[in-house]
């Protein structure tokens, strides 16, 4: 599988690879020091994740627990700049 990924998101996977599941809260807290994202930031970087194949949720309890839907292996992606996907 290949598929192409932001910076950004390159920053979530590595959160979910170091450690998942995890919830959006979860994801935030870790995450909002470093890039001042906010739950929704992070809702929309997983929705795109997700629907890149890279992510993958189970509904449970109060909150969604999100995985990585692929192994860390820097072959299978491709890093895009933020700065090219906005040009």
């Amino acid at each position: 599988m290949s598929c192409n990924l932001t910076d950004a998101e390159w920053k979530l996977m590595h959160r979910l690879w170091e450690q998942s599941p995890q919830t959006i809260t979860q994801l935030t807290a870790a995450l909002s020091a470093e890039t001042g994202w906010e739950k929704h930031t992070v809702i929309t970087m997983l929705t795109r994740l997700e629907a890149k194949g890279a992510v993958h949720h189970e509904a449970g309890g109060r909150a969604k627990q999100f995985y990585p839907a692929v192994a860390q292996r820097p072959r299978a992606f491709s890093v895009r700049s933020t700065a090219a996907a906005w040009a």
